[in-house]
């Protein structure tokens, strides 16, 4: 037998990118290059000029990299960009305001595969306002405003040693790195909520203006409205050639959903449970189609992964839309 060539061999199922995430990869490495030859310059000024530059040009050289950084994800990325559709560009355009916002409230210790100090430093320091303002959202109570003041200060000079002692150049320690990271999911999960709140406020308005009966706007419109968070996640990480973590999500999450939501829920009515008579649970038809519907799919998609060697064929992908239209109407026929 022939032994191929490491270079000859396939790539992985989910290992292909995207001409956009080809096109960050590349413009990444300029960057960074350029960045280099730029932190080789300042590393052979006298010691005394170094001290001069951190302390007066410091903060005027973070808004020139913050500048640079939104040029090139605004202008060049979306207004400029030629390879855009008319659609797509019109899209991208009216999503620029939530852009900013959200680049200035959410920490990432890499943007889209770039490291960015000013970027980091900036949101961290403005984050605790997004963050207050969706605990008030969420607390009956008044937050105080003494813990206002304290995350204020205390992002705000977060953010100040990012500028002073992180390089420009280099990536921030793996150590400090991660915590951002962590900190960043957290104000992102805050961003998913009040979107699908928003969305599935709007689909209930649609269904009362509709007239749809509450049972099937629950089954439908309310479900959807409910997986747009998880649908947008798992298309962007399959978009950024992440196929694998994206399919093990589309099973996790109602999986965390189903166990760890269900288990919550029944932890509320413990004392129901405890008691004599029990808890009086309602098994609807539509929620016993259901689990059928999903344990077949379940088995289908574990067999199609045996069966062709850990890839599931796009065929199979018109098969579950099947098995959801086919649930869709025999829970209709239950309702009417």
């Amino acid at each position: 037998r022939k032994k191929l060539h490491m270079s000859k061999l396939p790539d992985p199922p989910g290992s292909k990118h995207s001409s956009r995430v080809l096109r960050i990869i590349k413009r990444q490495k300029e960057r960074q290059y350029q960045r280099r030859q730029e932190g080789g310059k300042s590393d052979q000024l006298p010691h005394s000029q170094q001290t001069q530059f951190w302390s007066i040009e410091l903060f005027s050289e973070a808004l020139y990299e913050l500048g640079d950084h939104f040029y090139q994800t605004i202008y060049v990325d979306i207004l400029s960009n030629k390879l855009l559709s008319k659609f797509e560009w019109h899209l991208q355009c009216m999503e620029i305001p939530f852009t900013i916002i959200r680049k200035f409230v959410i920490p990432i210790p890499l943007f889209e595969g770039e490291y960015n100090r000013s970027m980091i430093a900036f949101s961290i320091a403005l984050s605790p306002i997004w963050l207050l303002h969706y605990l008030s959202t969420k607390l009956e109570d008044e937050i105080d405003v003494r813990v206002m003041i304290v995350a204020m200060l205390t992002s705000f000079a977060a953010g100040v040693a990012v500028i002073r002692f992180c390089d420009k150049t280099t990536m921030m320690p793996l150590k400090y790195g991660i915590v951002v990271a962590i900190y960043g999911f957290l104000i992102a999960a805050t961003w998913i909520d009040v979107i699908s709140e928003h969305l599935v406020n709007l689909l209930e308005l649609i269904g009362v203006l509709l007239r749809i009966p509450s049972p099937v706007m629950g089954m439908t419109i309310l479900a959807w409205g409910n997986s747009v968070g998880d649908w947008t996640t798992n298309g962007a990480l399959a978009q950024r050639g992440l196929a694998d973590m994206s399919m093990a999500a589309c099973f996790a999450g109602p999986s965390f959903n189903l166990l760890v939501g269900l288990g919550l829920g029944l932890l509320t009515q413990k004392e129901s449970l405890m008691s004599e008579e029990g808890l009086n649970v309602t098994f609807m038809p539509t929620v016993r189609i259901g689990f059928i519907f999903l344990i077949v799919n379940c088995i289908a998609a574990i067999a199609s992964c045996l069966y062709h060697g850990g890839t599931i064929p796009k065929m199979y992908g018109y098969a579950f839309w099947t098995f959801y239209f086919a649930y869709l109407s025999m829970s209709a026929q239950h309702l009417m």
